[in-house]
């Protein structure tokens, strides 16, 4: 049963044309840059946001501590689904609106937030 469970988890992965990893999957140096490509991104997205604030003090001491903020792999893996879902939307004939990113998939619609998934 285990085996079965692991090999359809491995199969649904690898049959996928979608190549960007999950958050799991990541190394801890490609964690790391995500989380300062992140933070850098949210930025200049929403320049007067109170959560700047916040994700900086997050990323703070990653390099020291050797490891990344959990919380990012929260937001990964939500910019990972979304690009998911754009894609096969886009691949299953429906039109996206590029105005109506930010209402139809969240604050992490805009495109550049999809630039920092890992292949």
């Amino acid at each position: 049963m285990f085996r079965t469970a692991i090999r359809n988890t491995f199969s649904k992965r690898y049959n996928s044309s979608f190549r960007f990893k999950r958050w799991a999957e990541l190394t801890t140096a490609e964690k790391q840059k995500f989380v300062t490509d992140f933070v850098e991104n949210y930025k200049k997205q929403y320049p007067g946001s109170k959560t700047n604030v916040s994700l900086r003090g997050l990323a703070m001491d990653m390099e020291r501590y050797n490891d990344a903020p959990s919380v990012f792999g929260i937001f990964y893996n939500d910019i990972w689904e979304i690009t998911k879902a754009r894609k096969e939307s886009l691949y299953g004939g429906k039109q996206i609106d590029r105005r109506n990113l930010i209402k139809d998939y969240g604050r992490f619609g805009h495109e550049t937030f999809h630039e920092l998934l890992i292949d």
